[in-house]
């Protein structure tokens, strides 16, 4: 709407950047709508293809791509939109787009989704701290078309039970929050205890293949009030140089009746001396192994989001419980972390692979990818 009321104005030059052209298309379509169909007489050149509209008292409204900073080098700009501007690099800003404002002392509006602690929450503090500079947050709820019920709708309140807290804040809280330090929220305390082998829970069995340190763990789930539970009952973690058909025959002789195996993606590659692939060697041995190879469930940092929110929901809720023998997984969730971040580096939210303590969350993380999908949630808005 702000680029509307430029673009009713002579002589501007107004710019809806994206960090695609598919994801600029979403503005660009807005003043498309807006001023452009059913108003033939006040249009020079109107290309929905080459995202230009050219109107007849000399203003111009474009839609660009952060991923082609080519495109970006221009005239100066009266109005500059950003949309999801956490996730556009910060040189993109500062060697591309924030020159164009100069000329015409323009103005620049970043729309975002909060990411962390990187580049964007500098912007927003100028916005407390500098005349020039405004800044605001608005959380999902304050949204009464999409959320009429307010912070107590029932989509809110279901992603609120189902996600990490930190991620819960972030996305629909509009906070800034921090995804340094431990990526799990684990507590001992809170999620150990005796979870010995229930035979009237179904079992299930998740694996981190690798000859020096593989990771296997078992998994029980239950229903309490008709919330799924897990514990993890038994653990093969930190034993090294272990051979795949020998790590087959030690999972096999624990005679656990395991409904289902989960494993790594990566294990359906063939090894370079024996030809065949991790899962293949279990097949031989009789483990049919599962593993989902969408590009969601293979996300690393999307699958830790998904599993923080069974250790800890939003609400505050834990669903994981650690049994009191597992105590190598107990290691691998306190001392996973992510890296520490240099000041104005953007934020990496994958941890540190320091090939000790990653085998075990891997394998956390197959279980729970596997036998609770992610699934892809969006809104979609339907004009009326």
């Amino acid at each position: 709407m702000e680029a509307t009321y430029y673009a009713s104005q002579p002589n501007k030059r107004i710019w809806l950047v994206g960090l695609s052209y598919d994801k600029a298309d979403l503005m660009f379509r807005e003043v498309w709508q807006k001023m452009v169909i059913g108003r033939p007489n006040d249009i020079i050149r109107a290309s929905e293809k080459d995202r230009i509209i050219k109107f007849k008292w000399g203003t111009t409204v474009e839609a660009k791509s952060a991923d082609n900073p080519d495109s970006l080098v221009g005239e100066g700009l009266d109005l500059l939109i950003i949309d999801e501007a956490a996730k556009v690099k910060r040189k993109i800003w500062d060697m591309y787009l924030s020159p164009t404002l100069s000329d015409r002392k323009g103005k620049a509006i970043f729309i975002t989704t909060p990411e962390g602690f990187n580049w964007v929450y500098d912007l927003y503090l100028l916005g407390k701290e500098d005349e020039l500079w405004e800044s605001h947050q608005a959380p999902s709820w304050d949204n009464h078309f999409a959320f009429p019920d307010g912070v107590t709708d029932q989509f809110l309140l279901e992603r609120k039970r189902n996600m990490a807290k930190e991620v819960y804040e972030q996305e629909y809280g509009a906070k800034f929050t921090s995804f340094a330090g431990r990526v799990y929220p684990f507590e001992r305390d809170l999620d150990v205890g005796k979870f010995p082998y229930n035979p009237n829970f179904p079992t299930f069995c998740s694996i981190d293949f690798g000859y020096r340190m593989p990771a296997v763990g078992w998994f029980q789930i239950y229903r309490v009030g008709g919330i799924y539970h897990i514990n993890m009952i038994d653990e093969i973690i930190h034993k090294t140089n272990v051979k795949t058909d020998t790590l087959a025959e030690i999972i096999l002789s624990k005679k656990y009746n395991v409904r289902k195996y989960y494993g790594d993606p990566a294990g359906m590659q063939a090894q370079g001396q024996s030809g065949l692939g991790d899962i293949e060697i279990f097949r031989r041995k009789g483990i049919t192994v599962h593993t989902k190879r969408d590009k969601v469930s293979r996300n690393i940092a999307s699958g830790i989001s998904h599993v923080r929110g069974f250790i800890e929901n939003a609400a505050g809720e834990r669903f994981l419980h650690i049994n009191e023998k597992c105590t190598q997984i107990m290691k691998d969730l306190e001392n996973y972390r992510y890296p520490e971040v240099k000041e104005g580096a953007d934020l990496k939210p994958e941890p540190v692979k320091d090939g000790y303590h990653d085998h075990g969350c891997d394998m956390i993380r197959y279980f729970f990818t596997n036998q609770f999908p992610i699934k892809n949630r969006e809104f979609k808005m339907r004009t009326r």
